[in-house]
């Protein structure tokens, strides 16, 4: 079930792709983009990690964490990441046990939909590492959490295709709300 912002954030703590342990509460604070994916290895949710990654620097120095979270394995995620570091946190959920939590959907129209109609996003995500892979979850559809230091949502993207994250001008919103 879809969830609804503002509302409380659901706390969960699983490990890291290194082992580590990790608790959402731990993060509070600080203001966090949970954004959840298909797998390591999509092209649409690659090009995504790539434009986050561009980011996130500038985006950690004015107080924004990024959490990403792959239907993947720790090893899958670790492997592919290898290949390509990321400056941020990164889970991996193959059981969707957070997914879930969050009300992340799937859907087969929304997979046509991406492959149809984002076709140059696909290009650029295959161009920035991602490869079509095996991964049972392919039907899962992004989402997007940005909550508040006190740890509510305060806003939700359910994507409508399996490319679609909530618009990084969002998110400059989001990190600029409340400053003077």
């Amino acid at each position: 079930m879809r969830l609804k912002a503002p509302c409380q954030a659901v706390d969960f703590h699983t490990t890291d792709i290194y082992g580590q342990p990790f608790k959402l509460s731990d993060h509070l604070g600080k203001r966090i983009m949970l954004s959840f994916f298909r797998d390591a290895a999509c092209p649409f949710c690659n090009f995504r990690v790539y434009e986050l990654t561009q980011k996130y620097k500038d985006w950690k120095d004015q107080g924004l964490e990024v959490i990403a979270v792959f239907s993947d394995t720790q090893q899958k995620v670790a492997e592919h990441v290898a290949k390509r570091p990321r400056p941020f946190n990164l889970l991996a959920d193959p059981d969707l046990e957070i997914y879930n939590q969050y009300g992340v959907e799937h859907s087969v129209s929304a997979l046509f939909k991406a492959i149809f109609f984002r076709f140059p996003t696909l290009i650029k995500g295959i161009l920035t590492g991602g490869r079509p892979s095996n991964n049972p979850h392919v039907k899962l559809v992004p989402a997007d959490f940005l909550i508040n230091e006190a740890g509510i949502v305060e806003e939700i993207w359910y994507g409508e295709n399996t490319s679609d994250h909530i618009p990084l001008e969002n998110v400059k919103r989001f990190i600029n709300k409340g400053k003077s």
